[in-house]
């Protein structure tokens, strides 16, 4: 019984300087997203993700950054599948939605790739750039479309808008770190 106190203290402290460190995180993630230009998606792509709270030391800004760019991933690939069933409902906006998958698959292979290996290697700089190369992806897509449909809703502009927000809170987290 006697061995039995020092562990259940042993897990009271853990538990209790756990809590300390997700509440020091929560305030960290308030504040970095108070710097970014949209404040509430950011709030919700940080805090929705385990990793902003497993976070500690010094890389807990790049961790926020990674978390955002994996977002910005994220919604690639949903864009990129959207295109695929827009070109099967929609044949004749093949030549502009395969621009736009030519367009947003380069954000997924080159834009999100650079960003991740720059952030894992301290070289911030390269990260930003490569999110400030989503934006113009993103608006490539969109003026490749309306080029060839001026009279058409571009479908995708909800999810376009989406990363680029995306994006640019990235950016934001990443310019913290320069």
């Amino acid at each position: 019984m006697r061995n039995l106190f020092p562990i259940l203290m042993l897990i009271t402290n853990l538990a209790l300087n756990n809590d300390d460190n997700n509440n020091n995180n929560y305030n960290l993630i308030n504040a970095t997203c108070r710097e970014t230009p949209y404040y509430s998606l950011c709030h919700t792509t940080l805090q929705s993700d385990p990793r902003s709270y497993e976070a500690e030391g010094d890389d807990i800004i790049t961790t926020l950054g990674l978390i955002m760019v994996d977002a910005v991933k994220s919604k690639s690939i949903e864009i990129m599948e959207k295109i695929k069933e827009l070109e099967k409902s929609n044949p004749e906006w093949r030549v502009p939605l395969s621009q736009c998958y030519v367009a947003y698959n380069a954000v997924l292979r080159a834009d999100v790739t650079v960003a991740v290996e720059a952030l894992k290697k301290g070289d911030p700089k390269f990260a930003e750039d490569g999110m400030d190369d989503v934006v113009v992806e993103a608006q490539t897509c969109e003026y490749s479309f309306n080029y060839y449909y001026n009279k058409v809703d571009f479908p995708i502009s909800n999810l376009s808008r989406e990363i680029i927000e995306l994006s640019k809170v990235a950016k934001s987290i990443i310019r913290m770190l320069l």
